[in-house]
């Protein structure tokens, strides 16, 4: 069985092809298409790379799963749109909003931008069948299937999947099944994305930023009290007044109605603009929203269920610092999320819903196999070519490995920035390591100045550290029981370090005492491994500052061009890629 999975609509559109239930690449669109989040884009390039990674064309594709289900929009939306989300204070805005929803995503629409999208890239004149699945349930198997547990709650956050926000998956061997859904309007994604356009940010892009900005706030009970007419407890879960996101007057934003503004008695905050210590405190409140309703969902489930291991995907499930928080809680006994958790990883989860429905055999199995490194590669050869069409000439050309990683190792311990350009791309919005940007954590000025020179990002962005899988206990605190693979291995979850440490590594300790750690070992990232151990050898730190090989703005690099052009245009110091060394005067 021959699988063409893809997340083709909204933000963090992608492509994977499963053959067989094994992933033989797996990529997000805006790395091609250079468009941040490539919203609404077919993933036509994205699945060009991965047809190619697994030697095979369009035609050679059984089905083509789509991380979305489109029918619902022609049986079941309408009636939905018109009983469980009718409002006193719909207005005409919210009902056009309504209807373009419908027509856009209903499948004699959608599936002709497919077919003629697809006919345009040069791929196919004719598509194979399409299989529409519902989203959260791919959500579901894109992170329990990959997970080390046999059975587990697997909790779903996001904006919204066709017409549920938040939903509960019991998954036990190879089956899963839905235990609880919470409908929209009920929305932590919605509710945060709004949140995070009023601090003047964009919603659905930049929650990362709110996230970050929280720490710096402290507990304000005034806005909380506010906040508690947005979003608040309502029985085993929450509930939204939709009359502050959904429907009424909006002039300042599209994710919230102008009521927000007044409820908390000031007017959103432009991009930009000065953030003040009341900002600071909202951000905070946001996420301590956030952690509680999450928290007391979670405990409701395992009470219910009696299963202490949990696997979060959604949206929401890129937000480390609730992670971290999620997985101290004593109901739990372990945490697993996936790189890919945002919508792109419903590219992969279709595949595996349609893989199972299938038959196929021993897909757990391959699923657990799971590495985020499934994106494009480059060989030197072809990395020489990208030299010759810039009119470029590196520095050196290694020998072998081990000169590349002692080359860097030395350049990292002078307090050099480091571009690092190797094997195939991560999936995901976290950089893992193939595509990052690298310096000594240990530099308290490290940190402004890879914001100021190199990101070109707010102050208040911190930073996270790669650390030794074998060394990791130096680093976390002892009662981080889960330091190690796979549940620290992706950036996903937050941990606090002792004082000490943060001492010892400033540059990737956030104002809270918390890092966003990846745990790396010699199995899940050879390479990386070993120069991150010539530092270590260097330096007595057996961990480096790891940020995404990108600017603000912009998606990750893919090519080997792209990587020349950042790092041209950036104050980064050396590149390394693939066995090429770059280094400016």
């Amino acid at each position: 069985m021959k699988i063409l999975g893809t997340y083709p609509q909204g933000p963090n559109t992608a492509a994977c092809v499963v053959v067989d239930g094994t992933c033989m690449a797996f990529a997000e669109e805006e790395r091609f298409i250079r468009q941040k989040k490539a919203v609404d884009v077919v993933p036509v390039r994205s699945s060009a790379y991965c047809l190619k990674e697994a030697g095979l064309t369009l035609d050679d594709i059984d089905v083509l799963g789509i991380g979305w289900n489109n029918e619902l929009y022609r049986d079941r939306m309408a009636d939905f749109f018109r009983t469980e989300m009718a409002h006193p204070d719909k207005d005409e805005y919210s009902e056009l909003f309504e209807s373009i929803s419908l027509a856009t995503k209903h499948p004699s629409y959608f599936d002709k931008k497919l077919v003629i999208s697809y006919f345009r890239s040069g791929l196919g004149d004719i598509l194979p069948p399409r299989a529409y699945c519902t989203h959260h349930l791919s959500h579901a198997y894109s992170v329990f299937y990959p997970s080390p547990f046999e059975r587990a709650l697997i909790l779903v956050i996001d904006g919204s999947g066709e017409n549920v926000a938040t939903s509960f998956w019991i998954g036990e061997g190879e089956r899963i099944s839905l235990l609880k859904s919470i409908p929209v309007p009920h929305s932590l994604g919605f509710f945060y994305a709004a949140m995070t356009e009023y601090l003047g940010f964009s919603g659905f892009s930049d929650e990362g930023k709110v996230m970050g900005l929280a720490p710096y706030g402290q507990a304000d009970p005034d806005i909380r009290m506010r906040l508690d007419k947005v979003i608040r407890e309502s029985g085993d879960g929450y509930e939204v007044d939709p009359g502050f996101l959904y429907y009424g007057p909006r002039s300042q934003s599209f994710r919230h109605t102008n009521r927000l503004s007044e409820l908390l008695g000031m007017p959103p905050r432009k991009r930009d603009s000065e953030l003040t210590a009341w900002h600071r405190n909202l951000a905070w409140e946001v996420q301590h929203k956030l952690e509680c309703l999450v928290e007391r969902l979670l405990r409701w489930a395992i009470v219910e269920t009696g299963i202490r291991d949990v696997c979060i995907s959604g949206g929401v499930a890129m937000n480390c610092k609730m992670n971290g928080a999620l997985s101290k809680l004593d109901e739990v006994d372990r945490l697993f999320v996936l790189p890919a958790s945002s919508d792109a990883g419903c590219a992969y989860g279709s595949a595996l819903v349609l893989e199972h429905q299938r038959g196929g055999s021993h897909l757990r199995e391959k699923a657990q196999a799971f590495t985020p490194y499934l994106g494009p590669g480059f060989s030197d050869a072809q990395i020489a070519e990208a030299f010759e069409e810039a009119k470029l000439k590196p520095s050196r050309l290694c020998e072998n490995d081990e000169e590349l990683c002692e080359i860097v190792a030395d350049r990292l311990a002078v307090g050099r920035i480091v571009g690092w350009f190797q094997g195939r791309m991560e999936v995901g919005e976290r950089a893992l390591g193939n595509r990052s940007i690298l310096a000594h954590p240990g530099m308290a000025e490290m940190k402004d100045k890879l914001n100021r020179e190199v990101k070109r990002r707010e102050a208040f962005r911190p930073f996270a550290p790669s650390i030794l899988a074998e060394r990791a206990n130096e680093i976390f605190l002892p009662r981080e029981t889960e330091a190690y693979e796979p549940y620290h291995a992706w950036m996903l979850k937050a941990a606090l370090v002792s004082p000490a440490v943060a001492e010892k590594i400033p540059a990737v300790v956030h104002v809270d005492g918390s890092i966003r750690p990846q745990v790396v070992s010699s199995r899940s990232n050879p390479l990386y491994h070993r120069m991150i151990s010539a530092f270590w050898r260097r330096t007595g730190m057996p961990a480096i500052l790891n940020t995404s090989f990108n600017v603000r703005g912009e998606p990750i690099v893919c090519t080997p061009l792209d990587a020349l052009r950042c790092f041209y245009s950036t104050g980064l110091d050396v590149l390394a890629i693939g066995r090429y060394i770059v280094e400016k005067q």
